[in-house]
């Protein structure tokens, strides 16, 4: 009975679709199934028993890990790769197994399955995300506006600043530009949160959206920086641009927040475009105006 029993056994692991082994801790063969020997290369058992676990091994560390594994736990599941006779290499899950036989001898029994398919659908899963992350980083890059306030980024405003002042210069026009930073922003953004803080950053966008004209351009060019280039016009003042922007700055508030107040300093220059100049030069020379504006603010809450 028992040896039916085992000759029944031995044809159902003949017969089964993964590689089946039997192995001394020095890695010679002991047992395998027909398909374990087929799996690493080879048509006989025979030619399998002349060779070493080893010797299958692609990276010789994951042998020496392999074991580590089995020493220190009964049952170890690791995947590692396998070079096949003919040279060809394939991944492995192996399920291993550290048994005693009676007279003392250690032998590890485990079921090896071929998961080539699984660890290439991963490894293309892997590289198309990591270039969907690439393309994503590259079109943020070449996005032209800021996703917080909706407004221009710093790459969006130099583009169509470039245009408006080409358009000027067809024109004869003169444009104002104007630099805005928002104060003690960061104080806000300790005391309350950085949500208010962007309540504070979408309130100055709406501010200027509401106070320009279509035509114009408006940039957050920076963490708490705007800038505007406006094309001057009868109804459009350097004096005028300036208290209707101050206007909405004033009249701003945060709903929940009745003592916060909204306060920017800003520095406002004219743009010649007959006068070739960078872009960069006018940002800086308004942006000097600015902090000047800003340092005025400070000396009279902090007299001397």
């Amino acid at each position: 009975m028992k040896t039916k029993s085992q000759d029944r056994f031995k044809v159902l692991v003949e017969q089964l679709p993964v590689g089946v082994y039997r192995t001394t801790p020095e890695g010679a063969f002991v047992e395998a199934n027909a398909e374990l020997i087929r799996m690493l290369g080879f048509k006989r058992l025979a030619d399998l028993f002349r060779h070493n676990v080893k010797d299958f091994y692609v990276k010789g560390q994951d042998r020496v890990v392999h074991l580590r594994k089995m020493s220190a736990k009964a049952t170890v599941f690791y995947e590692f790769e396998l070079r096949r006779a003919d040279g060809r290499k394939f991944w492995v899950r192996d399920y291993s197994h550290r048994v005693q036989d009676p007279d003392g001898t250690w032998h590890y029994d485990g079921i090896l399955v071929d998961v080539t398919e699984r660890k290439a659908a991963e490894r293309k899963l892997r590289l198309t995300l990591q270039k969907l992350r690439l393309s994503n980083e590259k079109l943020e890059s070449l996005s032209l506006s800021d996703h917080l306030t909706g407004l221009f980024n710093r790459r969006g405003f130099y583009s169509f600043g470039l245009q408006q002042m080409k358009i000027a210069k067809r024109l004869k026009a003169d444009n104002y530009l104007v630099f805005l930073d928002i104060d003690n922003l960061k104080e806000v953004n300790d005391a309350y949160g950085h949500a208010v803080g962007d309540l504070l950053l979408q309130g100055v966008a709406a501010i200027l959206r509401t106070t320009l004209r279509e035509s114009d351009v408006i940039g957050r060019i920076g963490g708490d920086e705007f800038a505007v280039l406006a094309m001057r016009s009868k109804g459009l003042g350097e004096k005028s641009l300036m208290a209707r922007i101050e206007e909405g700055v004033a009249a701003f508030r945060v709903k929940g927040y009745a003592r916060l107040r909204l306060s920017v300093s800003m520095g406002l220059v004219a743009v010649d475009p007959q006068k070739y100049q960078q872009l960069d030069d006018f940002l800086a020379h308004a942006d000097f105006l600015m902090y000047q504006q800003k340092r005025e603010k400070e000396r009279q809450e902090n007299p001397q």
